[in-house]
């Protein structure tokens, strides 16, 4: 949304436009952490690491490792001496090592003829390739699953002599009614025996629900496990109404993991923590399969202690809110088995002030057992909790984590960043209160001196806003952006990223704070979210001098979007310039059409069977009053300019971020000053 007239539809001048472009260039250098894990002796700490950035001219991801080799003796100093060579460029789908650092199983792909692809799984030492597996060859799935929103999709047993994996059960392909191959045989041709198992007849336009959004290709999940010593491959038995995910083993003889109950209806589940799940465990063969939990829960995010003595997962209430506060609940095992009643480590409740909103991260236990790590946003940054799980419970935070990537008896590897620093690494002192050693500099490509500053509206998280420091530049002379985020159960912290007289907002019913507020706003959006927002704009307008309030535009994507369509409407003279990506604008039509149709119930208002039961969600208005709700927190806008893109809700392929950043600048560059 902008205004329209004849000067502004000039073309901008090239040096504008190249100036934006080539920013974007720069930031698109910037790498981010993948991942990491540790190598120890008596002398060394071998940081390896994976870390990600765009190719431009490819407009595709590129992956590449680097070690940092850091002299344990010189960490008592506080100056460590690191060596770090070059990057080495990484080809591979998916890799995942073994605790002991010494093995590591690697998932490539190669294109074959045509769109044919092929995957191949590799089994690495330190030292040389041991093994390489044909999967297209061995012909037992379909892909394995890769995607971060399945949690764990590859695990090694303790003993590190087996791996389990998930992927796309294989299912024979539907033939028609009649076909050559269904034309009646010879009488002796018929009568043969034929043990193979025949394809289903008339079944190849059988719809296949799907997953929603970046999950629309997985339709039912196994388990695999591949004995690497005698390369027997096994894809386990289990019921053919569970979709088990985020997989671990327990010693060298059970697999716990997170299962979906399939339903006559299949939901979204991107961002989705409020779908029916269950911890199950079953034997490395398939046998005994058993569900741990109670139906009727949200249940996630399963961890086994080190020794296979305890289990831990994260569980909240089946309700409306696509996100809220999350327990820890934990359970002993014996044998892979629960040895007593699930009980709660970790209540989310008010009083402690510091709720879990995140899923553990695949190293989450510290090596002897006794504590637990959790990232959570809070308060407007990202911390880790240290959650010793007792009795009695105690509860250490750390501040500035954004990530845990490895734990060894005496570091914790993080990384972490600010809003105007970049990614970078540390270690940190588990004897010494987690005290942090930096191993790698973060890049910033701020130039410019810079000013932070929080505000404060109806939730408990401040929102953040970041520009030029106050003496650097005349009153009235910045322009300001204002993004909320999506969710709208969602958050903003403290990290990495860039603009000049940026306000990032954290309104009412959005995660992070320390109370969850998720329950504030339902039945409220397009309300009480957008006078929130307009009140913290407000308030920054007037408590930064160099900031002009006649140059201000509005960025958000999808629920972000939506407030971005609400601010720009009901505000007209207060912002110059919107951009709405991927935005909610017709709940009336999106309930008929989304794979979150509970979405759109529970943020209009509109009441749901308690618990929600999926086949009960009818996907339209149950009746006009129902309408009238979907209709009133619809937004109103004129547009000017509508861009399509070809990545479903996310907009992350490189090619269209790309497109997409470098065209909102450009907009609001035009508009707003």
């Amino acid at each position: 949304m902008a205004s329209d007239n004849n000067a502004n539809n000039e073309p901008l001048p090239e040096e504008d436009v190249k100036s934006v472009v080539d920013t974007w260039i720069d930031l698109a250098k910037i790498p981010t952490v993948g991942g990491a894990y540790i190598l120890e002796d008596d002398n060394f700490l071998n940081v390896v690491t994976k870390w990600a950035v765009t190719d431009i001219a490819k407009k595709d991801g590129v992956c590449f490792a680097r070690t940092y080799s850091v002299l344990k003796s010189s960490l008592e100093s506080g100056n460590p001496i690191i060596s770090t060579p070059g990057p080495v460029t990484v080809d591979e789908k998916l890799s995942i090592v073994a605790k002991s650092g010494k093995k590591k199983a690697v998932l490539v792909e190669k294109s074959g003829d045509g769109d044919a692809k092929t995957e191949y799984l590799q089994i690495w030492d330190q030292n040389t390739l041991l093994k390489t597996y044909n999967l297209g060859e061995l012909d037992l799935h379909k892909s394995v699953y890769t995607h971060a929103g399945w949690g764990i999709t590859m695990a090694w047993s303790k003993n590190e002599n087996k791996l389990a994996y998930l992927a796309e059960k294989k299912v024979l392909k539907a033939k028609s009614f009649y076909t050559t191959a269904t034309a009646p045989k010879p009488k002796e041709e018929s009568e043969k025996k034929d043990d193979k198992e025949k394809p289903p007849i008339g079944e190849e336009f059988v719809l296949k629900q799907t997953w929603g959004e970046k999950l629309t290709s997985q339709y039912f999940s196994v388990i695999v496990v591949l004995d690497i010593e005698s390369n027997e491959f096994k894809v386990l038995p289990l019921p053919d109404d569970q979709f088990p995910t985020d997989i671990q083993w327990v010693c060298d003889t059970y697999i716990v993991g997170t299962s979906y109950p399939i339903p006559i209806w299949r939901l979204g589940l991107m961002a989705c923590s409020n779908r029916e799940s269950v911890i199950f465990s079953v034997q490395a063969d398939g046998e005994n399969f058993r569900t741990i939990t109670e139906a009727g829960k949200a249940c996630r995010s399963p961890r086994v202690r080190p020794d296979g003595g305890y289990l831990v997962w994260q569980e909240r209430i089946l309700d409306g809110a696509h996100d809220r506060a999350r327990a820890i609940n934990g359970v002993a095992l014996n044998e892979g088995q629960p040895s007593g009643q699930p009980c709660v480590i970790y209540e989310s409740a008010p009083q402690n002030g510091m709720p879990v909103y995140q899923d553990f991260f695949r190293n989450c236990w510290s090596t002897d057992g006794n504590t637990l790590f959790v990232v959570t946003p809070n308060e407007g940054t990202s911390i880790c909790l240290a959650i010793t799980v007792g009795p009695p419970v105690q509860v250490t935070k750390i501040e500035r984590v954004d990530s845990l990537l490895w734990i060894t008896k005496d570091y914790l590897l993080v990384s972490s960043s600010t809003t105007l620093t970049s990614p970078q690494l540390n270690l940190l002192c588990i004897s010494e209160s987690y005290k942090p050693v930096a191993i790698t500099q973060a890049i910033s490509p701020i130039e410019f001196q810079t000013l932070k500053e929080l505000v404060y509206g109806e939730a408990s998280p401040p929102s953040i806003f970041y520009g030029p420091a106050i003496t650097s530049v005349a009153p009235n002379s910045v322009p300001m952006v204002v993004v909320p985020h999506g969710g709208p159960h969602g958050g903003y912290v403290d990290s990495f990223s860039l603009g000049f007289g940026v306000l990032r907002l954290n309104y009412i019913g959005g995660t992070g704070g320390n109370r969850d507020t998720a329950d504030e706003l339902l039945g409220k959006v397009g309300d009480r979210d957008v006078k929130d927002c307009q009140g913290m704009v407000e308030k920054i307008l007037n408590s930064i001098p160099s900031l002009n309030p006649n140059q201000v535009g509005v960025f958000g994507g999808s629920h972000g979007g939506y407030l971005a369509c609400h601010l720009s409407s009901a505000y007209p003279d207060a912002y110059k310039a919107a951009v709405a990506l991927n935005p909610v604008t017709d709940f009336g039509t999106m309930v008929g059409t989304s794979d979150i149709a509970d979405w759109v119930y529970a943020e209009a208002g509109v009441a749901l069977p308690n618990p929600p039961q999926i086949q009960t969600l009818i996907p339209t208005a149950r009746n006009l009053q129902d309408a009238e709700k979907f209709i009133k927190h619809r937004p109103f806008i004129m547009l000017i300019k509508v861009r399509v893109y070809p990545d479903n809700h996310s907009l992350l392929k490189p090619a269209v971020e790309l497109d997409f950043m470098i065209h909102s600048a450009l907009w609001l560059k035009r508009y707003v000053r």
